[in-house]
């Protein structure tokens, strides 16, 4: 049977204290993105992240629809035949970008954030 003495309810205790801490700080704030930048075809877009919009991008192979909603954003579709930038997924920390290689557009948020070393959670 196990036992638990005093000295190992403190430790545990502090072990989640110290987790949830750290969670709370790494993985807690969303970042403060001010904008979103669009390049493709030699051309460049910005667009405020705070502002929905659905955003047709010119590419080589045709458009490629990238949609901000609710300071999120992701590629609704594109032209390209493997559609990989769509199930990319949603961004919505400074940092991430989405890129279309075949349709040649790359999204990127951009923010105050950027530069302060967050961790980046495609290591894990």
């Amino acid at each position: 049977m196990l036992r638990l003495r005093p000295a190992d309810l403190v430790i545990l205790l502090i072990t989640i204290v110290i987790i949830t801490g750290l969670s709370v700080s790494i993985y807690g704030r969303t970042g403060e993105a001010s904008q979103v930048r669009i390049e493709g075809s030699g051309q460049e877009w910005i667009y405020p992240l705070d502002q929905d919009s659905w955003i047709h991008i010119p590419g080589p192979l045709g458009d490629t629809e990238v949609v901000i909603e609710e300071g999120k954003v992701h590629v609704h579709d594109s032209a390209c035949r493997n559609k990989i930038c769509v199930t990319t997924g949603i961004i919505e920390r400074v940092g991430q970008w989405i890129i279309c290689l075949p349709n040649d557009v790359f999204v990127r948020i951009e923010g105050a954030l950027e530069t302060e070393g967050e961790v980046d959670d495609v290591a894990f």
